[in-house]
């Protein structure tokens, strides 16, 4: 009787595993997309489209505009950039072949492959994510052509979402006031140079683990802005500029006792995302005494749309 019962313990632990180590939906497992953050096992391509998304969306919306006044201003407001997730955010190239492989965004196992080909296939979960966004508060002070930003969001923990967590400084310059003359025919125009730093944290604990996955994300951007003012209530923008953006995931992952099979995780794996040159059209208008929309289009590796549609500013006095 007790061989029996090891037996069939053997057999329910047998096929548990089998059920991890290959869905039975064609996804990829917890365990498997958790050991892409794992450096020895080479699958850094798997989860790099998240920090060229998050990248792409924090070095945006750093600017309200290129012109900044000599007299006291102050803003705010909550904005964001969207993000598409496109086909080049679903694959990635195998460190071991030429071949594309799919990436913590891409497909599924099909019907007619063998799932079991030691290949690992996309999230079920991030699979369907038309777009990428990260929500943040924002606010600056500007005085003598000057102007600091900070901005930060704290989330509590939702969920397998254990913590949520960002701060950013940035700091842009108006060159304008020194060549603009009032009979200047340049005296629409602005140029502004900014630098914008930002860093978050994430903590992602599954259900099956007691500790989470931490991931440490930073992003840099440092912008030439271009402005020229058409119209008193709407200003053009063209900017240039470098950013930089890394992703380090840490931790140690300690299994539940009733998932002891999957085993502990300890993530270690770094990963660059988009860095580079960067450019970006914007415009900016000022509707009423305080309402200052901006929208615009960015690309930085990948292409992003700023909405920065609920900001505020209050100006007083000017040059």
């Amino acid at each position: 009787m007790k061989t029996i019962n090891k037996l069939i313990t053997l057999f329910m632990m047998a096929t548990a595993i089998s059920a991890y180590a290959a869905d039975i939906n064609g996804w990829a497992t917890t365990t498997e997309t958790l050991n892409a953050f794992v450096k020895a096992n080479n699958r850094a391509g798997y989860v790099k489209p998240i920090i060229d998304n998050i990248g792409n969306v924090l070095n945006s919306n750093w600017f309200s505009g290129s012109t900044i006044d000599k007299g006291f201003a102050f803003e705010a407001g909550m904005p964001f950039a969207l993000v598409p997730i496109g086909d080049d955010d679903k694959v990635y190239k195998s460190p071991y072949s030429n071949n594309k492989i799919p990436s913590i965004f891409g497909r599924r196992c099909r019907a007619d492959e063998a799932c079991n080909n030691g290949t690992i296939y996309g999230n079920e979960t991030l699979n369907g994510l038309p777009l990428f966004t990260y929500p943040y508060m924002q606010m600056g002070f500007s005085f003598y052509h000057a102007r600091l930003v900070l901005r930060g969001m704290w989330l509590p923990a939702i969920s397998e979402l254990q913590g949520f967590n960002l701060w950013g400084a940035g700091l842009q310059y108006s060159f304008g006031h020194l060549y603009k003359k009032d009979k200047n025919a340049v005296k629409s125009l602005d140029i502004s140079l900014l630098f914008g730093y930002n860093s978050s944290t994430v903590k992602y604990q599954p259900k099956e683990y007691k500790s989470p996955l931490v991931l440490d994300i930073t992003a840099l951007t440092a912008d030439v802005i271009i402005g020229y003012k058409p119209i008193k209530e709407m200003e053009i923008m063209a900017t240039f500029g470098y950013q930089y953006t890394n992703m380090d995931a840490s931790g140690k992952m300690t299994v539940k006792d009733d998932y002891a099979f999957l085993g502990n995780i300890k993530p270690d794996q770094s990963v660059q995302g988009n860095s580079g040159f960067k450019f970006g059209i914007e415009m900016a208008f000022t509707l009423g005494n305080m309402f200052h929309p901006v929208v615009g289009f960015d690309y930085a590796g990948k292409s992003s749309f700023t909405t920065n549609l609920l900001y505020f500013k209050q100006q007083n006095g000017k040059e």
